[in-house]
């Protein structure tokens, strides 16, 4: 996974990951020239990946620790496209799209879910 091998879990030695929660094509805005590109996207209980192609869990384009995510939402009217949602980190704002209302809404239920699932696990870990 080169430069993203440390931030969330390692990949099996097959290049699969386990745990996956959610999976599919999602359009992502693009961090500079602000084009729309089609990537897999991979929820697992920590992390957020895009990758180039389906199901090739190899060098991934992004890395989206759960952790660094505060909120996601629909951001229709900011982006102008039709079932597209945002994702706010520390460090950057994520504009995606979906194919339907109902696959929308299932992204951002599936991370907003597992987003509320890691901030409890450590909460608790810090009181104990």
């Amino acid at each position: 996974m080169g430069k993203f091998a440390n931030v969330c879990h390692k990949m099996n030695p097959a290049g699969v990951i386990d745990d996956v929660i959610k999976e599919g094509n999602l359009n992502k805005q693009s961090k500079f020239w602000k084009t729309w590109r089609q990537r897999w996207f991979v929820l697992t209980p920590t992390c957020i990946y895009s990758f180039k192609a389906e199901k090739t869990y190899k060098d991934p384009t992004e890395v989206i620790p759960l952790k660094d995510c505060s909120t996601i939402k629909s951001a229709e009217d900011e982006v102008h496209k039709e079932f597209a949602f945002r994702i706010d980190c520390k460090d950057r704002t994520f504009y995606l799209t979906a194919s339907s209302a109902t696959e929308k809404e299932s992204w951002i239920g599936a991370i907003g879910k597992a987003m509320v699932k890691l901030s409890a696990r450590r909460n608790s870990e810090e009181e104990s």
